[in-house]
């Protein structure tokens, strides 16, 4: 074997001897970073199987294309083990390679003057192949350090273990990564320029370049990863900071219209006991004079003034009363047939509020969508009911409709000009069913919509 094979040898050695350490770091940023679904013994396997993958190929694919397969394999092994969409996985094994590509480059003008530094000093084969391997083994290390700090900080900013994002966030948080990596790749690969022949290295053609600015760029680079991870968590925040203001001045405007309900059956049971001496006076003169008749009627009149101050449905929860009466008074007004089979039993774990969002959410995009339907032959009908199944209470909601529902990607759009207010009606009732340990079921079928809820109560 010659002095070069040698040499190379004993470079391949430092980096694969190193390698463990990388496969570690990646263990605990997958783990922190998206979770893992399979046994780490899995992860082990897949981590042998990808090293001896690179090994067997170094010396036979081209660089450029050995560094796309080799993460093209990396996505196909994180995809398989780890939670978490597509786009997320991918800016999972981007980062990291963007983080050791821009590491490598920091490093290059220092190695660049320090290579023929150590190769100048009179030293025999074996002594300069030992300061090589040790120097090599450093840098290797140094990049795995450098390496886990940044991927601590970018986890710590991130976590998608039980969280998700829908395709235009994941792609906000990978497009600025994705960039970061195509132009630290750009800077690796242009180290050697071809002309006519010959070679010419970017140090000798632009020095200024190679050891300011590079790194420089470089460092500027590395440090933006975990400032943008940074900000697209605080934009995150920031969002739900806004759904739930929403939320809560949804909430608001429920129970404000439940005080409006409530005053006004106040007001007429006021009129009722005002108008009581009248009423008692004329029952007095109608008995005195016999009148059967008119006693019946004018009873008959006070019974339905008084049954208008009543809930017409009562389920034996006040706010399930106040909340599907309101929704009740609005679906005749609209036209629309309104059937409830609804109670509530008499002790449960869900509190008010809650039951307010659920029903008022729901009845809402019922009333909604029966008041768009314009066609005759379609009955606008509501329906709802209950029941209980065990340790859960079942919601039922039914109701006419004409549109199909919008996607994107797991959350359903609303079909409202409005989009800032409206459209989370679903997602607040989503909210709150996963509070109880709950499942929301959504089907559609021709001119019907289905919305069944299972809520944990005990």
């Amino acid at each position: 074997m010659d002095y070069n094979s040698i040499a190379q040898l004993v470079g391949g050695l430092s980096y694969y001897l190193t390698l463990p350490l990388l496969y570690v770091i990646r263990y605990y940023f997958y783990k922190n970073f998206l979770g893992f679904k399979k046994k780490t013994l899995t992860y082990i396997s897949a981590s042998v199987f990808l090293v001896l993958f690179n090994f067997s190929t170094d010396t036979v694919i081209p660089n450029i294309l050995g560094i796309i397969l080799s993460n093209f394999l990396l996505l196909l092994t994180i995809h398989f083990l780890c939670n978490g969409n597509v786009v997320i996985k991918l800016y999972a094994i981007i980062v990291e390679s963007t983080i050791l590509l821009l590491v490598n480059l920091i490093y290059l003008p220092f190695d660049f003057w320090v290579s023929p530094f150590i190769n100048s000093i009179d030293m025999t084969f074996n002594q300069h192949m030992f300061v090589n391997f040790t120097h090599n083994a450093i840098l290797d290390i140094l990049s795995y350090i450098i390496l886990y700090i940044v991927l601590k900080k970018v986890s710590y900013y991130l976590s998608f273990k039980n969280k998700s994002l829908n395709l235009s966030q994941s792609l906000y948080l990978l497009i600025p990564c994705l960039s970061s990596y195509g132009l630290a790749l750009i800077f690796y690969l242009i180290q050697e320029v071809k002309i006519d022949n010959r070679v010419y290295y970017l140090p000798s053609i632009s020095p200024p370049i190679y050891y300011i600015l590079l790194p420089f760029i470089s460092f500027s680079l590395l440090i933006s990863l975990p400032i943008m991870a940074s900000t697209f968590k605080n934009q995150i925040e920031s969002e739900l900071q806004q759904q739930k203001a929403i939320l809560i001045e949804q909430q608001f405007a429920l129970q404000l219209n439940h005080m409006k309900s409530i005053d006004g059956i106040y007001l007429g049971i006021r009129k009722v006991i005002h108008d009581m001496n009248n009423h008692i006076s004329c029952l007095r003169n109608l008995a005195d004079n016999n009148n059967l008749e008119e006693i019946k009627k004018y009873l008959q009149n006070i019974s339905e003034t008084v049954g208008k101050l009543d809930f017409k449905i009562k389920t034996g929860h006040p706010v399930c009363d106040a909340v599907i009466n309101e929704k009740l008074n609005i679906s005749q007004t609209e036209g629309i047939t309104f059937v409830c089979n609804f109670m509530m039993p008499p002790k449960t774990s869900l509190e008010s509020i809650d039951l307010c969002i659920i029903l008022s959410n729901a009845l809402d995009n019922s009333i909604e969508a029966c008041k768009k339907i314009n066609i005759p032959d379609i009955e606008k009908k509501i329906s709802l009911k209950s029941y209980l199944r065990g340790l859960y209470l079942i919601i039922e909601i039914s109701n006419s409709s004409i549109e199909k529902l919008t996607h994107f990607g797991s959350k359903i759009l609303s079909s409202k000009m409005d989009k800032a207010n409206h459209g989370i009606g679903l997602s607040n009732i989503e909210d709150v069913v996963k509070k109880y340990g709950g499942v929301v079921d959504i089907i559609e079928e021709k001119n019907c919509f289905n919305l069944s809820i299972m809520l944990k109560i005990n």
